[in-house]
């Protein structure tokens, strides 16, 4: 009887572990989709991404401000460990793939030829992000502005500048969640990248994510991903 009590009792503490591990895989799955796709008029936008790449070219404009160099060194480092490109800073405003600038939104528009929005106050706006991309989706170009004068502090200005690089990745969804980077908000906690926010980056920048993919062949694309081996990865 004892025998029988102490096998059952393993069969379910088995089962519950591999239910728990099978939410975990597909609350991964449902948080990519969210965090990769664009909304637009209540449409899913395709995905977007740099493809064959093997480097970015990062130039910064104006004082950069918020967080100290090495800090941003070492979120860059921990990006290009995610998404497998070699990302570097360039002086040449013309060779790069991701410009950055620090000031003004009138500047930044009549600088980088971005077309600001109409009907849209620009006033309380402290960031601002565009990107242009071919025919099949491929990123070719992104820019983003941090405006210092309308960036309430160190804090909010850190988590634009994170978050909108992201965003210059392709990562263009939020989650509603108060630990993600990716969030609408910035919060008290989500000034790191998350685990999931590694999880997710790196989802978005393996090799059976193509960009131009719609929702569907998202979901096909998630299930030949192994899924339980980016869940234990130690990023």
């Amino acid at each position: 009887m004892k025998t029988t009590i102490i096998s059952l009792m393993l069969i379910f503490t088995f089962s519950m572990t591999i239910y728990s591990q099978s939410r975990k895989e597909e609350q991964l799955k449902t948080d990519y989709i969210e965090s990769a796709f664009l909304e637009y008029d209540t449409n899913n936008l395709p995905i977007i991404k740099w493809e064959n790449k093997d480097t970015l070219k990062v130039h910064i404009a104006g004082e950069f401000e918020y967080m100290s160099k090495k800090r941003w060194e070492k979120y860059l480092n921990k990006i290009e460990d995610l998404v497998n490109i070699k990302i570097v800073e360039t002086k040449n405003i013309a060779e790069s793939d991701i410009k950055i600038f620090f000031g003004e939104l009138d500047a930044y528009f009549a600088n980088y030829k971005v077309t600001a929005p109409k009907n849209v106050n620009l006033t309380k706006f402290d960031n601002w992000n565009s990107r242009n991309y071919n025919s099949e989706k491929q990123l070719t170009n992104t820019s983003y502005c941090i405006v210092p004068s309308k960036t309430r502090d160190s804090k909010r200005g850190s988590f634009n500048i994170k978050k909108t690089f992201l965003k210059s990745l392709g990562i263009l969804g939020e989650l509603e969640n108060d630990f993600s980077i990716l969030n609408r908000y910035q919060t008290d906690n989500n000034t790191q990248l998350s685990k999931n926010d590694k999880r997710i980056i790196n989802i978005h920048y393996n090799n059976s994510i193509k960009a131009g993919m719609n929702m569907d062949e998202i979901k096909i694309a998630l299930n030949s991903i192994d899924i339980p081996a980016i869940l234990e990865e130690k990023f």
